[in-house]
């Protein structure tokens, strides 16, 4: 009997220290641990939180499934433990790997998007220019058509004004022929009649002022030749002195006497020497450009 109770006490010690030594499970597991690592650093990793959440999520999920199977008891705990906690673990880098193509794709996109607006941008910027374009020259149209407008109403006008005053076209321009109303024979001193054609040259010159005239004298063949020459030069000077007076600028005038040359009728009667004793005025173009006589 007492060796028996002697063997009691000792079992009892036995099986503590066993209990002791098997009982509870282990305080980590390092896979698991590794696990829950990664997935707080893709958690607070805002790059992965805002470009894959689905994945983070499923890390998530797998990540709570091995921590839900390590407070279990069983057997077969350990394996489910750190096949979860590598399942978490890999889908903790997909979701590092998702953020980062989808980060890329983002940047693609927005890179694409601003091609786009720039050539949108172009494209826009060109309308307005091919607009712009379009708006000058409809104005540079509407501006030549006033001009041809207002050339062709100073046309009119002058073609009045030159009727008016009975001259008439030759390829030299237009020509005021004036006959005896302004000297009497021999003579270079304007007639008191003669005012009233000053008057009206002088008034066309000042509506015109881009004109300028030259005045041409002639005589009949009656006299020698170098008496009628300067005869003509002074009848001409006669006139540009009148206008002068008048108010015209004499840089405007250019005179020249011809004598008996360029008759416009005989000089066998005197029907034909008064139409030979003459003054042209030959009127400039809008240049002041008066062409020069060839016959």
């Amino acid at each position: 009997m007492k060796f028996f109770s002697l063997k009691i006490p000792l079992l009892s010690i036995v099986v503590t220290a066993l209990l002791i030594g098997c009982g509870g499970p282990p305080q980590n597991n390092p896979l698991l641990m590794e696990a829950e690592n990664s997935y707080n650093q893709a958690e607070n990793d805002s790059l992965v939180v805002l470009k894959a959440p689905v994945a983070l999520k499923e890390a998530e999920e797998a990540l709570e499934q091995s921590q839900q199977i390590w407070k279990e008891e069983g057997e077969d705990k350990a394996t489910l433990v750190e096949h979860y906690a590598y399942i978490a673990q890999q889908k903790t880098k997909v979701a590092r790997e998702t953020a980062k193509l989808n980060a890329a794709q983002d940047e693609v996109e927005q890179a694409e998007a601003e091609r786009k607006q720039v050539l949108i941008e172009a494209r826009k910027a060109e309308a307005i220019a091919a607009e712009r374009r379009a708006e000058n020259a409809l104005e540079q149209v509407k501006k030549e058509r006033a001009e041809a407008e207002k050339a062709r109403q100073e046309a009119s006008e002058l073609a009045s004004r030159l009727s008016e005053m009975e001259a008439r076209q030759s390829e030299r321009g237009m020509v005021l022929t004036l006959g005896d109303v302004l000297f009497d024979f021999n003579s270079s001193n304007l007639k008191a009649g003669a005012n009233k054609v000053v008057n009206e040259l002088a008034n066309f010159l000042k509506e015109y002022p881009q004109r300028s005239i030259q005045i041409e004298g002639f005589t009949d063949s009656v006299g020698s030749a170098e008496y009628n020459k300067n005869l003509s030069q002074r009848r001409a000077d006669a006139l540009q002195d009148a206008l002068v007076n008048a108010g015209i600028s004499s840089r405007r005038i250019e005179t020249i006497g011809y004598g008996e040359e360029y008759p416009v009728a005989t000089n066998m009667n005197e029907a034909g020497r008064q139409q030979n004793r003459r003054v042209e005025v030959i009127i400039s173009n809008e240049n002041g450009v008066v062409t020069q006589r060839t016959q």
